[in-house]
């Protein structure tokens, strides 16, 4: 598994730039790899945090992936005995719940079929699409 997650993250980062959310996900499995599996802590913390960096620069601090990646550095922290860091971490975690929780409350509130219709005349629409000669 992680000789695959090394290859993914190499093509991804050669096509799409190693900075792309593509390659954030398979950053966050590889780190879940090393954190739950194969115990190297320091590799993995280093693996989330870089998963967290690039989904807040693609999506923002609520976007919903970085819960995934708090939880696996509460884990290391708790594992290490770094109480500050996971002091830190509980903290970031608690904000970003605190976040989502207001976008999905923003969100409840407009309904994703609540758009305008403007009625155009079937000649209106043709002459957008066929020029005169």
């Amino acid at each position: 598994a992680e000789e695959m997650l090394l290859k993914a993250i190499t093509i991804k980062s050669t096509l799409l730039g190693g900075n792309d959310y593509e390659v954030a996900i398979s950053v966050g499995h590889l780190a879940s790899l090393y954190n739950y599996d194969m115990l190297l802590y320091k590799e993995a913390e280093t693996l989330h945090l870089q998963a967290i960096d690039i989904g807040i620069t693609h999506f923002g601090k609520s976007y919903s992936g970085l819960e995934f990646e708090y939880r696996g550095l509460l884990r290391i922290y708790a594992h290490l005995g770094d109480g500050d860091s996971l002091s830190r971490m509980y903290s970031n975690l608690h904000d970003w719940k605190t976040l989502r929780d207001q976008l999905i409350e923003k969100e409840s509130k407009i309904s994703p079929l609540d758009f305008k219709v403007s009625i155009v005349s079937p000649e209106k629409i043709y002459s957008l699409f066929i020029s005169p000669t």
